[in-house]
């Protein structure tokens, strides 16, 4: 916590910039209107409601911090003879009227609460992930110092963590006497994050397998309603249909890749490719939507197959991992749910963490592509740009070969001694003709 709470300031991506603008919106006007406003200053709203609703949330925790703070400074200074607490007096003029530059509208202190949210996600993870991992303090331990889990909250902002929290809460409670908050919890997530949408198909299939009440399904119902009624003056589920969907999920060019070292980047590269360019007679995006089909009949396989406990992890490190990996329009953070949920799994496949930790770094590189934060790795800044960005596809058929490993360990072969003199020959010209 403490260390994620010393990044916070560190480096401001864009996108938080964003959603600043969005919340401090909210806060000012209301969420009447929101979508329909056209005056902007980094980017149109691309989120859920609820998630703007959060932001707004974080503006109006930032003001009540920032009243706490200067009424505690005032009351100290009051009290104590001479100027006795000046950190606290900076402190509050830093956190609450301190601004990054002057072409940045937004406090830092209300940035900096925005990544709040997000930081204390990445706790709760791990607390479910000690939980699910046999009370064992290594792998909330791993899951914590991983780069990934820190970047994409402290450094970056983003709520996919949040999102990810309440996902594996979902799936949690469907092995509880709790299970009738598991389709409440699901829809939570992916009104937050709508790439949680991924392991609808398989949270159904569950919650029909363990026969829990179809009427826990009208909790969820309830959530988008009372979350999106405020934004509109039309019905929720019109308002969903014809104008969210559009919204959030039509916002820009339908790409085969975008900045994601997956499948497809392995052929594209770096380029902007239309998801509709035809292969075999069928486009891209419905080569991506087959693969999502064939992943999810694979995890129902594994399910079925496998013992309950070791088949449900493996199951939603299938469909997190590679529904990335097969589907297209993915973003470079659309793999937090399916890294995390391979840490559960390899958790009780301790040969396989070393596979899911090189993937994880090769993660980590992925979120740094293009943002290039920090800035003192140049170096790997220039090797990911050299070769017309050659690396990066290299990295990219690692992830699929890593990924096939994983979900099928006999794949791997064994490094005997001459296991290792054949790789040695395969990769060397000259002791491959001695051979």
């Amino acid at each position: 916590m403490v260390f994620r709470l010393w990044l916070v300031d560190k480096a401001w991506h864009v996108d938080i910039l964003s959603n600043a603008g969005w919340g401090e919106w909210i806060f000012d006007h209301g969420p009447g209107g929101f979508y329909e406003n056209s005056a902007w200053t980094y980017s149109w709203p691309t989120q859920p409601p609820l998630t703007n609703l959060v932001y707004a949330w974080d503006k109006r925790l930032h003001v009540e911090l920032l009243g706490r703070a200067a009424w505690l400074d005032y009351q100290l200074n009051r009290v104590l003879p001479g100027e006795k607490v000046p950190w606290l007096t900076d402190f509050v003029r830093w956190f609450g009227y301190g601004k990054i530059n002057n072409e940045i509208p937004f406090q830092i202190g209300y940035l900096m609460t925005i990544k709040l949210i997000p930081i204390l996600a990445d706790l709760g993870i791990a607390v479910l992930i000690y939980y699910f991992c046999g009370r064992r303090l290594l792998w909330p331990t791993v899951f914590l110092i991983s780069p990934f889990s820190w970047y994409v909250s402290a450094m970056w902002g983003q709520y996919d963590s949040v999102g990810f929290l309440f996902a594996l809460s979902g799936f949690v409670s469907l092995f509880t006497s709790f299970n009738i908050l598991g389709p409440g919890l699901l829809v939570l997530a992916i009104l937050i994050k709508p790439t949680s949408l991924i392991f609808l198909p398989f949270f159904v299939y569950l919650f029909w397998r363990k026969k829990r009440s179809w009427l826990a399904w009208i909790i969820p119902l309830v959530i988008f309603w009372v979350t999106t009624q405020p934004f509109t003056h039309k019905n929720p589920l019109e308002f969903a249909r014809y104008d969210l969907i559009r919204i959030v999920f039509e916002k820009s060019e339908p790409r085969v890749s975008v900045n994601a070292f997956n499948f497809w980047r392995i052929f594209i590269g770096d380029k902007a490719v239309n998801s509709g360019i035809k292969i075999l007679g069928l486009s891209v995006y419905s080569w991506g939507l087959i693969a999502f089909a064939v992943i999810n009949i694979s995890a129902i396989v594994i399910f079925r197959k496998e013992k309950e406990e070791d088949a449900v992890r493996k199951a939603l490190f299938v469909i997190g991992a590679g529904s990335f990996l097969f589907m297209t329009g993915m973003l470079d953070r659309y793999l937090y749910a399916g890294m995390v949920f391979g840490l559960i799994y390899v958790s009780g496949r301790r040969k396989l963490y070393e596979l899911w930790a090189v993937w994880s770094i090769i993660f980590w590189v992925n979120l740094y592509y293009h943002w290039w934060i920090p800035e003192s790795l140049e170096t790997l800044k220039n090797l990911l740009l050299a070769e017309n960005h050659a690396l990066t596809r290299i990295l990219s058929l690692a992830a699929a070969a890593i990924f096939i490993a994983m979900v099928n360990p006999g794949l791997l072969p064994k490094l005997t001694p001459e296991n290792f003199h054949k790789l040695r020959c395969l990769l060397n010209p000259w002791r491959r003709k001695q051979a």
